[in-house]
């Protein structure tokens, strides 16, 4: 045991880092957690049948705003949003100086979404509140794609603002990660939380970044979550998958399916 000991901690002074990866039965318990259920709505898709667009339940009367952090070069899901139910889409990301062309957005912050406000940075819990500081629990909807900073954006988040998103959209990156696993507890965490106030009724595979194979369990590297508040429906049977409405992300490359192991 000493030898593996030292030899580990010779690897650290040549900058590599060894850890044992997470059981294989230990991610099956994660994604069962995560699995899709149906509910009460159907499921209607907003925005582009590609990738930015996304599935949500039909269930949008009354929504006062969707936020929507990550921008990118098209915004077909806010467009058609507001195309279709009028609803209108606060904008943030650093990365960008304004908004793409066409969308008509409620405001834009040129901030990244992090666990808390500092420099460049805005906690979901300062921007919800400098816009909606009154908006009553079940009237926002949220569509995150903020290329991993999801998760210490979300475990940093408290209830109070996750219970006024009535539908969530999130895209889960660095899947490859949950094999490590300090980065497992952390994303773990994140689910119990998210599950304590919603229902998973969706799940869609990027296909943009394919499959990764951690020690036989198989996932893909990105992959769209769809929540609903707990109090609006109640779920029934496993989902479906692939649903009619899904589409590649991008046309270019094969489409994917959630492996077996996330369907069982």
């Amino acid at each position: 045991m000493s030898q593996e000991i030292n030899t580990r901690y010779d690897f650290f002074s040549k900058g590599i880092f060894i850890d044992p990866m997470v059981s294989k039965s230990r991610l099956q318990q994660l994604v069962k957690m995560i699995q899709p259920k149906s509910c009460s709505y159907e499921l209607i898709r907003i925005g582009a049948d590609a990738d930015g667009g996304y599935l949500l339940p039909n269930d949008l009367e009354g929504i006062e705003a969707c936020f929507s952090p990550g921008v990118d070069d098209i915004a077909s899901f806010e467009q058609d949003l507001f195309r279709k139910y009028q609803i209108g889409s606060h904008l943030a990301d650093f990365s960008v100086d304004v908004v793409p062309s066409g969308t008509l957005a409620l405001s834009f912050t040129k901030k990244f979404l992090g666990a808390n406000t500092y420099e460049n940075f805005i906690s979901l819990e300062d921007w919800v509140d400098s816009f909606t500081v009154f908006a009553k629990d079940d009237s926002l909807l949220l569509q995150m794609d903020i290329e991993g900073g999801e998760y210490e954006t979300l475990l940093s988040c408290p209830t109070r603002i996750l219970s006024k998103f009535r539908i969530m959209v999130i895209e889960f990156h660095l899947i490859e990660s949950w094999a490590q696993t300090n980065f497992f507890g952390i994303v773990e965490a994140v689910f119990r939380k998210l599950l304590k106030t919603h229902f998973v009724v969706h799940n869609h595979p990027n296909n943009a970044m394919g499959i990764v194979d951690l020690n036989g369990f198989y996932a893909p590297r990105v992959f769209e979550l769809t929540f609903i508040k707990k109090t609006r429906t109640s779920t029934f049977e496993i989902a479906k998958l692939p649903h009619a409405l899904d589409f590649p992300n991008v046309d270019y490359m094969p489409d994917i399916q959630l492996p077996a192991q996330w369907l069982d």
